[in-house]
């Protein structure tokens, strides 16, 4: 049995777009209320750094990946924004720092409240190019690969060349 998560789950939507290797998703997510005895700010401390890790689970390092974070409740509120970073550097601690400020500049910002997350993710191009490399020929990696010359010459010219 999976560890419950600390938020719930209102509402999820996601698009993949293959042109750009782009993947759109929106959670509509509202938090648990804390326990009585526990502090307000470390539980949203936790409760962030689990909503990163539930969003960024399943993508590879490579990737990039940009957050927006906005209260349904209060549409006055500027939305917190993340611009896109590799998900390796996408850590909680530096989402926890830009919405601490957030927090601080806004008139109105509870626990309670119904938060809007928007996940943007690039795939990175790994490798080749998508080209099977690995056991093809001279002759059919230069019909793939643009940067492979082939010369087709009858007499050897190296010798001269040097």
């Amino acid at each position: 049995m999976s560890e419950q998560l600390p938020f719930m789950i209102l509402d999820e939507t996601s698009k993949y777009i293959p042109k750009f290797k782009f993947t759109w998703r929106s959670l509509l997510i509202k938090f648990h209320s804390p326990v009585e005895e526990q502090n307000h700010g470390t539980y949203l401390k936790e409760c962030i750094t689990a909503l990163i890790n539930y969003v960024v689970d399943d993508m590879p390092v490579r990737d990039l990946v940009g957050l927006r974070i906005h209260t349904i409740e209060n549409v006055q509120d500027k939305v917190v924004g993340i611009s896109l970073r590799r998900r390796g550097q996408l850590i909680p601690d530096v989402v926890w720092a830009v919405l601490c400020k957030a927090i601080q500049s806004n008139a109105r910002f509870g626990l309670s409240d119904r938060l809007e997350v928007h996940v943007d993710r690039i795939r990175m191009p790994a490798g080749n190019g998508g080209v099977r490399t690995k056991g093809q020929s001279l002759n059919v990696l230069s019909a793939f690969k643009k940067g492979i010359v082939v010369v087709k010459a009858a007499l050897n010219f190296w010798p001269m060349l040097l």
